[in-house]
C-alpha cells in the first residue's frame, strides 16, 4: 500500500463572482490557505449561460493552466468553454483531473472569465479535494513498524 506520509481531509474550495455581460476576462483570485497544501481532484462549475469561456492561471509560478498554440484567428485567446473545463452541478458531474494537482498553501490562483451571453452571468467555481496534513511522527512510527520485512533467505 503506498504511503504518502498524509493525513487527507476533504475540502473544498468556491469562487463566486458575477460576470457582466459581454465582459472579457473578468479577473477572480482564489487563495489557497495557509493552513494545509490542497490536493486538487474535480472541478464543478454552475453557470447561469455557457456562453462563457474560462483560463486560469497560478499566480507564484506564472504557470498557464489552459493555453493554445492557436495562430492567425486574429482575435485574442480568452480560454476554454467552462463546460468543457468542469463538470456542471445541474449535470450532477464532477470533472475529474487524471493526475490530482497538489497547490500549495498560500498560493494564488486567478481566474479570468469571458461572457458572451450579453447578460450577466452568475457563476459559482469549485475546486475539490483534500486538505494535506503531515502524518505526526509517532503515527508514521507505528505504520512502518506494521510493514512486512523481507527475509534475506529468498
Amino acid at each position: 500500500m503506498f504511503d504518502d506520509q498524509f493525513e487527507r481531509q476533504f475540502f473544498s474550495y468556491v469562487v463566486d463572482v458575477n460576470v457582466a455581460g459581454n465582459a472579457v476576462q473578468t479577473p477572480v483570485q482564489l487563495q489557497i490557505l495557509s493552513d494545509a497544501d490542497f490536493e486538487w481532484w474535480w472541478s464543478m462549475v454552475f453557470r447561469t449561460s455557457g456562453s462563457l469561456k474560462l483560463l486560469m492561471k497560478e499566480q507564484g509560478t506564472g504557470r498557464d493552466f489552459i493555453g493554445t498554440t492557436a495562430s492567425g484567428t486574429g482575435s485574442t485567446f480568452n480560454g476554454v468553454n467552462i463546460d468543457l473545463w468542469a463538470g456542471t452541478a445541474v449535470a450532477n458531474a464532477a470533472f475529474p483531473l487524471a493526475v490530482p494537482y497538489v497547490m500549495p498553501a498560500t498560493r494564488v490562483y486567478s481566474f479570468l472569465l469571458t461572457d458572451s451571453s450579453g447578460e450577466t452571468n452568475v457563476v459559482e467555481i469549485v475546486l475539490n479535494g483534500f486538505k494535506l496534513w503531515p502524518r505526526p511522527e509517532s503515527t508514521q512510527s507505528a505504520q512502518s513498524s506494521m510493514q512486512p520485512t523481507s527475509s534475506s533467505g529468498q
